[in-house]
C-alpha cells in the first residue's frame, strides 16, 4: 500500500514509464524526458520516494521493489565494480549456500549497506581490481585469488571446496594476479594447493607449485592469531588452522 497514492500530473506521467522498470536513476529519466531539468528529475524521483512508489538504494538510485529481482545489478548500479568473492563462487555454483552479503570489489570505495535483506559490502582492491567478465562479475580465477586475498571475509574451507569443484581452472590467468600481490599469499596459496594435492589428489601441476612455490621467502602465519601451528619448511608457513578445519568438506 503506496503511503500517499496522490500525484502530480508529471508524476503521473512519469510513473506510467517507469513503473514497470526494477532500477531508476536521474540518467534513466533524463533518457525518457529529456526536456526535465537534472533539478526537476531529483525532484521528482525523491517524490515518489517520499510517496511509496520507490525505494531509494543510495542518494541516486532508487528501485523498485515489486520488480526487483537482480541485487547484483542493483549493487552494481549504486558504486561501480564487480561482483566478486562468495558472491561470485555462488554465481559459479561453486558454493551451495544463499549468501546475503553481496561483495563488490571496487578500485577506491569501501562502505556497507544495508537493502532489504542484503548487506552490500564494497572493498577497495586499488590496482588489482581487474579480472571480471563482461557482465562484471570476476573470471573464476580472478574469484580464487580474491578470495585468498581476502580470505578474512571467508574461510579456507570454503574456498578449498570452491577450488576442488571448479571445472578448467586456467592456472596461468590464476597465477598472473599474483604478480602485483605479496609475495606471502603466493606462499599461502601455494601452502593450501599443496595441501590439497596430497590430501585429495587434487589435480594442479607441478609447474604451478613450483611458480609459487619460487615466492617464498619470510616466514608467515595461515591466520592472523595466536594459536598452535605447525611450521612448514618447504613453504615457510605457520599452519595456525590445520587440515582437518582447512579441509573440512573432505573429512566430515
Amino acid at each position: 500500500m503506496h503511503k500517499n497514492n496522490y500525484l502530480s500530473r508529471t508524476e503521473q506521467e512519469i510513473w506510467g514509464y517507469i513503473s514497470s522498470k526494477d532500477i531508476i536513476d536521474n540518467e534513466l529519466l533524463k533518457l525518457i524526458f529529456p526536456d526535465l531539468s537534472q533539478n526537476n528529475r531529483n525532484k521528482i524521483l525523491h517524490s515518489l520516494f517520499k510517496k511509496g512508489y520507490l525505494k531509494r538504494a543510495s542518494r541516486d538510485v532508487y528501485y523498485n521493489l515489486n520488480n526487483l529481482d537482480d541485487y547484483y545489478k542493483l549493487a552494481l548500479k549504486i558504486y561501480p565494480g564487480y561482483i566478486g568473492l562468495t558472491s561470485a563462487l555462488k554465481y559459479y555454483n561453486l558454493i551451495e549456500y544463499e549468501d546475503f552479503t553481496i561483495f563488490i570489489i571496487t578500485e577506491k570505495k569501501y562502505k556497507t549497506i544495508s537493502l532489504e535483506n542484503y548487506t552490500l559490502k564494497y572493498l577497495p582492491l586499488k590496482e588489482l581490481c581487474t579480472g571480471f567478465t563482461g557482465i562484471r562479475i570476476s573470471t573464476v580465477e580472478k574469484t580464487l585469488f580474491d578470495c585468498f586475498l581476502k580470505i578474512k571475509y571467508l574461510n579456507y574451507s570454503i574456498l578449498t571446496k570452491a577450488i576442488y569443484e571448479a571445472k578448467d581452472i586456467n592456472w596461468d590467468e590464476f597465477l598472473k594476479y599474483f604478480e602485483k600481490a605479496p609475495k606471502s599469499l603466493s606462499q599461502k596459496a601455494g601452502y593450501i594447493l599443496n595441501l590439497m594435492k596430497k590430501e585429495t589428489n587434487y589435480k594442479v601441476s607441478n609447474h604451478i607449485i613450483k611458480q609459487l612455490k619460487s615466492k617464498v621467502k619470510c616466514p608467515v602465519k595461515l591466520e592472523n592469531n595466536s594459536k598452535p601451528s605447525i611450521y612448514s619448511r618447504e613453504w615457510k608457513v605457520q599452519d595456525n588452522i590445520g587440515k582437518k578445519i582447512i579441509l573440512a568438506w573432505w573429512y566430515q
